[in-house]
């Protein structure tokens, strides 16, 4: 090959990986960290059931509100990838994959708490106290990683680490959850009356483990982010 062609050649492979790390709409970093918050907001809110039970119906309608806020999040990031024309499909599912599931996040959250205002209790069920500060640190892990989408060449490192621990948490959970489900499944109900309130902490201790897994999958499409050096 000609050394003008090999120059050319050089210059076109460098931009080529400039442009791997570059994004195309910059409003999907804003977009995707507006919605990392959201999701830690909601964990924390989990959290707040631990110092006061009482809360339990205020906390429920801010999470409801919470919810709403980030499906609005979610429809933006849809609607700016149907008027994207620099993406090919498979980079437009991964997006919307990704803004989907971390919108599970706080979806499930919101829903473990309604049926806790199911459940006549004066105190936070114990399973519930066990599974908050792990998706709390999970979804701190997530809000973590996503701001490293700005800048992939310099907190590439943060971000996979980030992806690491969440899947470590995501094992703690379903150790979690198996100790429950055994606890709920094989412990006789001494009273008929306490029926209900097993299978609808039976109930909460799923949709927890799946929030769990929510949070998974949110670290296994940021692993797809980095290996394809950006979004």
């Amino acid at each position: 090959m000609k050394r003008g062609a090999m120059t050319k050649l050089l210059v076109l492979n460098s931009v080529l990986h400039k442009m791997t790390f570059l994004p195309r709409e910059k409003k999907f970093f804003s977009l995707f960290e507006e919605l990392a918050e959201k999701a830690v907001e909601a964990a924390e809110l989990l959290m707040d059931l631990e110092a006061d039970y009482s809360k339990l119906p205020q906390i429920s309608a801010q999470l409801e509100e919470l919810e709403g806020e980030a499906d609005s999040i979610v429809h933006q990031i849809i609607q700016g990838l149907f008027y994207d024309h620099t993406r090919v499909t498979e980079e437009k599912g991964d997006i919307r994959y990704f803004a989907h599931n971390l919108d599970n996040v706080i979806d499930g959250i919101e829903k473990a708490v309604v049926r806790l205002t199911f459940v006549q209790r004066q105190t936070l069920p114990e399973p519930v106290s066990e599974f908050s500060p792990i998706i709390l640190e999970a979804s701190q892990e997530i809000r973590t990683a996503v701001h490293c989408l700005r800048d992939m060449r310099c907190d590439e490192p943060t971000l996979e680490m980030c992806c690491v621990k969440t899947n470590e948490l995501e094992n703690q959970a379903d150790k979690i959850n198996r100790k429950w489900l055994r606890m709920l499944m094989t412990t006789p109900v001494k009273n008929p009356d306490e029926l209900l309130d097993r299978l609808l902490l039976r109930e909460i201790v799923d949709i927890l483990e799946d929030t769990m897994d929510q949070c998974e999958d949110v670290a296994n499409i940021l692993e797809t982010f980095r290996l394809k050096g950006g979004i």
